[in-house]
């Protein structure tokens, strides 16, 4: 019998105890093991077995100032269980660090635990980190290179971890008045990396930060029409997706009671939508109308939303 073939409720218990590497590998073993491991249930009984983290760090600016917070479901926030970024553990590795005074920003996040922040010093310049939140480690970065090409040219610094030093990939040009998508995150799905522009294009990028294929429009249905809100790439079931919010279509009465603007900002798993309002956020499960809500006394309107899967092994 091949792996593929074993039982729904074997394949679930086997599915449930491995690590977060291994979950990736197994997910493109068969579609049945790929859609069961997005489903609600799995990744809880996932975190509860394996005492792996998944959820969200949300991030505003508040009096100039950055600041996150992680959220999760029920379930799924792991044994020891954190909130904020770990910047109280820097100071061993950065002697000019002040916690007190940090404006720790999220650049980037990874469904491995990592993320890649920044923060500003001295006269306009950066310092650059990669933090594993679960294990509270911290590697300073070396800066990259960074250039002002002009208006509507971006280009792609590819961190090395194995040369430690950064590489510069290809210029990608747009129209003058085109840009990308600002405060929207890369979307990391099937290998490539997919970026949303401001005229609903989507360019697709492979790690050496080269476009892979030629650039597309987002469906016809929504490109360009102004009926249709807060456009997002999204990965749904390993696979590139797309959220948006319709306008003036009937909105659940359910999240209304306990959100004021709710806008879909991604889906969880592949029944649970994660919107966010002017007063908290919420996983909300169509199929059943239950919700869980996520209040936050720190933060208001997160303009940022990085999703985050974490096991607690240590970086080193």
């Amino acid at each position: 019998m091949a792996f593929s073939e074993l039982p729904h409720d074997l394949a679930f218990e086997i599915l449930t105890r491995t690590s977060l590497e291994t979950l990736d590998a197994c997910r493109v073993v068969s579609k049945t093991w790929n859609v069961m491991t997005y489903e609600s249930s799995f990744m809880q009984s996932y975190c509860r077995r394996t005492n792996n983290i998944s959820g969200y760090f949300f991030q505003c600016l508040k009096k100039s100032k950055y600041v996150s917070e992680f959220f999760s479901m029920d379930g799924c926030s792991g044994k020891n269980s954190f909130s904020h970024l770990p910047v109280e553990t820097l100071k061993t590795k950065d002697k000019v660090f002040n916690c007190y005074d940090s404006n720790m920003k999220i650049e980037a996040s990874s469904r491995q635990g990592i993320l890649c922040c920044m923060r500003p010093i001295r006269n306009n310049n950066y310092r650059y980190y990669i933090c594993k939140p679960s294990t509270q480690e911290w590697k300073v970065l070396p800066n990259p290179k960074l250039r002002n090409l002009g208006f509507g040219n971006y280009f792609c610094e590819i961190f090395d971890s194995k040369t430690n030093a950064w590489r510069q990939a290809n210029v990608i040009s747009l129209s003058e008045d085109v840009c990308l998508k600002y405060h929207h995150q890369p979307i990391n799905a099937s290998g490539l990396l997919y970026l949303l522009t401001t005229d609903d294009q989507v360019l697709v990028l492979n790690y050496d930060g080269e476009e892979a294929y030629p650039r597309f429009y987002l469906p016809e249905q929504v490109s360009q029409n102004k009926n249709y809100k807060n456009k997002k790439l999204i990965s749904y079931e390993g696979k590139l997706g797309f959220i948006c919010l319709k306008e003036q279509e009937v909105e659940t009465e359910n999240v209304k009671r306990v959100m004021n603007y709710q806008s879909p900002i991604d889906f969880y798993n592949n029944d649970v939508i994660v919107m966010e309002g002017s007063n908290g956020s919420v996983f909300y499960k169509p199929q059943n109308a239950s919700l869980h809500l996520v209040n936050s006394h720190k933060l208001y309107c997160p303009i940022e939303v990085f999703p985050f899967c974490s096991d607690v092994e240590p970086i080193n």
